[in-house]
C-alpha cells in the first residue's frame, strides 16, 4: 500500500518589501487551519533580513485582530496587503515586542462584523537584507533529439517562448532516437564549507537567501524527523534526513530551493535547470524529488513535477500520460492539484516548464495563468529512521 499523501497546509511566500525594493528574503510559515492567528518563529540573527509571508486572522468586534508574528526581533515596520478587496492597515504605536494590530474595514470602508476570517500578504522589516552573491543567468534549452539529457544552448530573449503540447495533451511527440530515455545522471558538485546551516525537528526551520533564491529547511507537516540542511549556494546544498516512518505515512518535510514571484505570468517561464543526487541505497525509503509551482490566487493551485520516485503516491486520479522533452510522465489530479510523475528517474537536465504549464491550461485546471513560486527539492515520508543525504547540485530558472 503506498503512503498516503496527506493535504498540505503549509503557506507560500510572497514578495518582499525592504527600503522599497523587491528583495527576495522569504520564509514559508505553517498555517493554522482555524486558529485565528498562523505565525511561525524564524531562526535567530544579529540582523535579521526583510520577509514577506501570507498569514490569515480572525476579525474581533472591532474588525481588527491581535496577531503574534513570532520573530526573535521587533519589526521596524510591518504592511499587510488584502488578497481581496479588503483595506488594511496596521498602526506603527500598537507594534510590539511580540504581536501586530491589524484593522480592516471592506473597499467602501464599512467594518467586518465578529468572526470574518481574512487571508493576507504581510511584509516585516527589520534591518537592511545582506548582499547576496549575483544570480548568473540561466540559459534556454532545446529539446534533446538523441540524448535523454537536455543541454543548455543560448540565453532566452527578453519574453521567453513557451511550449505548446500537441492538439491532444494526453500524448505529444517522442524523440527522434530514443523513445524511452533511461535514467539520468546527476551533476557532480560538492557543498564541503557552507555558508548556511540548519538543523531542525518538529515543525521549524530556517532558510537563507542567495541572490535570487531562497534555500529553506521546510518542516511544513514533520512531527518525529530531524533534517541538518547545509548550503554553500542556491545550486549547491544537501539535507542530511533521519526520518522514521510516521504513522500517518504522509508527506513530512518539503528541503528546497525556491525563487518567489510576484505573481507574474506563467508565460514568462520556460524552463529550470536542476540536478539532485539521492542515497545510491536506500532501504524502506519512501520520497519523491519533485518541482513544486503554485498557481494563480489564493495559494489554492499547486503543480507537481517529479522527477524521481521511490515508493510515493500522488493525491488524486491519474488521468492520462503526456510526454516533454523525452519523457513521459503520468498525470495525477485532483482539484488544486496537478502531479506529473516521470515514469523514469531524472537525476538532472532542465525541466521543460512551459509545456507543463500549457498542458494545463488546455485541460482547464489553470483559472489564472500566474504564479508565486517555483521550488525544487525533496519530499520525504521516511528514511527508515536511518541518516540519509539527499544533495542538490543544479537549479535555475529560465
Amino acid at each position: 500500500m503506498p503512503p498516503i499523501r496527506t493535504a498540505r497546509s503549509r503557506v507560500v511566500i510572497a514578495a518582499v518589501v525592504a527600503a522599497g525594493a523587491l528583495v527576495a528574503a522569504p520564509i514559508a510559515v505553517q498555517a493554522a487551519k482555524e486558529a485565528p492567528v498562523a505565525a511561525t518563529t524564524t531562526a535567530d540573527s544579529t540582523a535579521l533580513p526583510s520577509v514577506g509571508r501570507v498569514e490569515s486572522c480572525v476579525l474581533d468586534a472591532n474588525s481588527g485582530c491581535t496577531v503574534a508574528y513570532g520573530f526573535s526581533q521587533k519589526p521596524t515596520a510591518i504592511v499587510a496587503t488584502a488578497a481581496g478587496s479588503s483595506i488594511l492597515s496596521i498602526d506603527p504605536a500598537k507594534i510590539t515586542d511580540t504581536t501586530y494590530r491589524l484593522q480592516a474595514v471592506s473597499k467602501g470602508g464599512t467594518a467586518y462584523s465578529a468572526g470574518k476570517r481574512l487571508r493576507y500578504t504581510v511584509h516585516y522589516d527589520f534591518a537592511a537584507a545582506p548582499t547576496q552573491p549575483t544570480t548568473p543567468a540561466p540559459t534556454a534549452s532545446t529539446t534533446p533529439t538523441a540524448a535523454p539529457t537536455p543541454t543548455a544552448t543560448s540565453t532566452p530573449s527578453s519574453t521567453p517562448t513557451t511550449t505548446a503540447p500537441t492538439s491532444t495533451p494526453t500524448a505529444t511527440s517522442t524523440p527522434t532516437a530514443t523513445s524511452s530515455p533511461t535514467s539520468t545522471t546527476s551533476t557532480s558538485k560538492t557543498c564541503t564549507n557552507p555558508s548556511f546551516t540548519d538543523t531542525a525537528t518538529g515543525n521549524s526551520g530556517g532558510g537563507q537567501t542567495f541572490g535570487g533564491y531562497y534555500v529553506h529547511n521546510n518542516m511544513w507537516n514533520n512531527s518525529n524527523g530531524t533534517y541538518t540542511l547545509a548550503a554553500c549556494n542556491y545550486d549547491n546544498w544537501y539535507v542530511d534526513v533521519t526520518q522514521p516512518l510516521p504513522g500517518d505515512r504522509g508527506v513530512q518535510a518539503y528541503p528546497n530551493v525556491h525563487k518567489d514571484y510576484n505573481d507574474v505570468a506563467l508565460s514568462s517561464i520556460q524552463s529550470a535547470r536542476f540536478a539532485a543526487a539521492t542515497p545510491d541505497t536506500c532501504t524502506g525509503c519512501i520520497y519523491d524529488v519533485a518541482f513544486d509551482i503554485w498557481i494563480g490566487d489564493g495559494l489554492n493551485n499547486e503543480l507537481m513535477i517529479w522527477t524521481e520516485n521511490k515508493g510515493q503516491a500522488p493525491a488524486g486520479n491519474k488521468v492520462g500520460t503526456v510526454t516533454f522533452g523525452g519523457y513521459t510522465y503520468d498525470v495525477w489530479h485532483e482539484s488544486g492539484y496537478t502531479a506529473y510523475v516521470s515514469q523514469v528517474t531524472q537525476k538532472s537536465g532542465t525541466m521543460p516548464l512551459a509545456s507543463f504549464f500549457n498542458d494545463m491550461s488546455k485541460r482547464g485546471w489553470v483559472s489564472k495563468a500566474t504564479t508565486w513560486q517555483v521550488d525544487f527539492g525533496v519530499e520525504t515520508v521516511s528514511t527508515a529512521n536511518v541518516k540519509k543525504r539527499f544533495a542538490f547540485t543544479d537549479f535555475a530558472i529560465s
